[in-house]
């Protein structure tokens, strides 16, 4: 009786590539369901799994079709050397896929590549099994195909279809995202061989030490000689939001060539840092990273340099995190918000809603304890759930190469030949997740998380000037930690304009970008009407933000317009002059806040 079924599914191997293929499908929909499970510590893009999962179930479920026309009497495996081409190709793509993931160390994705060669092998052996045994049929004089035994016309047709329509449907699918899961893989690996980890990996504990995961810390001219003189400033760099560190690399190159140790932090899931925990929590992000300087070690003073919303991660640190050791702060290109402030600038009426419920909440003056709730607000829901949605998305589709044409044009990117490397830190599975997870639904929640701490006597000087958006001044004790250390700073001469704002005396240095600031439209090359004026909003709430951080973080803040062309960048300068002139930065960083 088995012997009668040793060419049907009912086989052993028939039965094996059932079992296989259920496998995939359950796993497929696991990975699914993993793929938005929050509360936990995240190792990797659960959708890589999923791709491969899904392409293994539908090559299984190829296999099982050639397996049960091989030798029917009512159907005819139709196209069989394309079959067997097709098998044989899917070989080599899961050797591809095995051998690529398996470069990069990712287990998971490179298990479930291998197992392909199952089914691809099964779709190989049986068509080559059934293109003989038609052969023979028809030196033997035996009808190729069998109508007479099927039940009904109906029957027929239907066996016709599915013969017929199901291989070439299924082969276009698997053959497209089968080459894009090869190309990702085989780009990964590329990647890996042509980059490897610049930096030190952390391991940093989260959420009261239940979970790990590892921090990417990545120094220039941080000798051993630096790490014993205690007296040594090292600057500690944040990129903006979506920027691994290698955007910052030339500016922590040039840093170090000024005689001062610079280090970069990847944030969890950019450049070589783990993905972390999800949802991300603003305060234990930047405890993750005071661990991560404290274990590295890095026992010096410190000197926070905060790109974009790097700068609001450093005003983060500065209320949870150990501000005693931090001696100066430089912020480029800083806003509490973007979003909220272009939005309030348009005067949107939800906006200014909004922003009524959160200055509602009480401020008890303590910005120590951060008791005070602030519940979670949405500006514009259409815009943050477009920007959350599109984030997910690409995420999504990471692992099938079809975000790799984005994120190459920089032009002027200095230095020239890490571009390769900066590139493709855009490329990767994780890149779009750590933008997913960082932006957590409403790209607000690192602003109102900062809400917690504000004092009452900053609230009550930013009330006065009738500014919208609220911040924590610096702490009075920064830099307590290092004592005199800090005395080589340099300090303004001139008395703050609003010292009720602010106890602190924390050298800060604001340094903005010139040509945001500018409402000449044709400068802008803007010649509508209606985006002019909506430009010319936007450059003065723009300035006007740099001059309330000025007045309101710290009693030493000054403020600093890069303009005009330099050496490095022949143009004005603009918002992306941290890796366009990263030298002349360093120069005027460190010739600024060192003196």
């Amino acid at each position: 009786m088995w012997q009668l079924r040793k060419h049907t599914v009912l086989s052993v191997p028939g039965i094996a590539l059932v079992l296989l293929t259920l496998a995939y499908g359950i796993a497929f929909l696991a990975y699914i369901g993993m793929a938005s499970d929050h509360g936990r510590i995240v190792r990797g893009n659960e959708y890589t799994d999923m791709w491969i999962t899904l392409l293994g179930l539908v090559l299984g479920i190829q296999a099982l079709f050639v397996i049960s026309a091989y030798r029917s009497p009512k159907r005819y495996l139709f196209w069989a050397v394309p079959w067997m081409l097709y098998g044989a190709i899917m070989c080599v793509f899961a050797v591809c896929v095995c051998a690529g993931y398996g470069t990069v160390s990712d287990g998971s994705a490179a298990t479930w590549g291998v197992f392909w060669l199952a089914s691809a092998t099964a779709v190989v052996v049986y068509s080559a099994k059934a293109r003989r045994g038609y052969m023979v049929d028809r030196m033997m004089g035996i009808p190729e195909y069998h109508p007479h035994l099927a039940e009904s016309r109906g029957t027929e047709l239907a066996y016709g279809v599915l013969d017929k329509c199901f291989p070439w449907l299924t082969w276009a699918f698997g053959m497209f995202f089968g080459i894009l899961v090869v190309i990702q893989a085989l780009c990964l690996a590329n990647d890996h061989r042509l980059y490897k980890v610049p930096g030190q990996l952390v391991p940093v504990q989260t959420h009261n030490g239940d979970y790990w995961y590892k921090l990417h810390v990545w120094c220039y001219g941080y000798s051993a000689k630096d790490q014993k003189d205690a007296t040594k400033p090292v600057f500690i760099l944040l990129a903006d939001f979506g920027m691994p560190s290698t955007s910052m690399m030339g500016l922590a190159q040039g840093i170090a060539d000024n005689g001062y140790p610079a280090c970069i932090i990847d944030r969890p899931g950019y450049g070589w840092s783990e993905p972390g925990y999800w949802d991300q929590d603003p305060v234990d992000v930047v405890k993750s990273i005071n661990q991560a300087l404290t274990k590295y070690p890095i026992n010096n003073p410190i000197i926070f340099v905060g790109w974009g919303e790097g700068g609001v991660w450093t005003q983060m640190y500065m209320q949870v995190a150990d501000y005693s050791r931090v001696i100066g702060v430089v912020l480029l290109d800083t806003y509490p918000n973007q979003e909220i402030l272009q939005t309030f600038a348009l005067n949107r009426t939800t906006t200014l809603q909004n922003l009524r419920q959160l200055r509602s909440v009480s401020v008890s003056g303590d910005s120590s304890s951060g008791d005070s709730k602030i519940p979670t607000v949405h500006f514009d829901k259409d815009i943050e759930r477009k920007a959350s949605r599109m984030f997910s998305d690409w995420r999504a589709v990471s692992p099938i190469a079809l975000h790799r044409a984005r994120n190459n044009a920089w032009p002027g990117f200095q230095p020239q030949e890490a571009l390769g490397m900066h590139r493709s830190l855009f490329r990767n599975n994780l890149y779009y997740q750590a933008k997913y997870f960082e932006y957590g639904g409403t790209g607000a929640k690192l602003y109102q998380t900062l809400l917690n701490y504000v004092a009452s006597n900053t609230d009550a000087v930013l009330v006065y000037h009738h500014w919208p958006l609220r911040w924590p001044a610096f702490r009075q004790e920064s830099g307590s930690a290092f004592g005199s250390s800090s005395s080589s700073l340099s300090r303004r001469d001139d008395k703050a304009p609003t010292a009720p704002a602010s106890n602190s005396h924390l050298p800060v240095i604001i340094l903005a970008s010139g040509k945001q600031f500018d409402s000449n439209c044709a400068a802008q090359g803007i010649s509508v009407t209606e985006e002019c004026t909506m430009w010319q909003a936007f450059a003065w709430f723009y300035y006007r933000q740099q001059i309330e951080y000025q007045q309101t973080l710290s009693q030493n803040a000054a403020f600093l317009l890069c303009t005009g062309s330099v050496k490095e960048d022949d143009r004005p300068c603009d918002v992306d002059f941290v890796w366009r002139r990263p030298k002349w930065l360093a120069s005027a960083i460190v010739g600024k806040i060192i003196g």
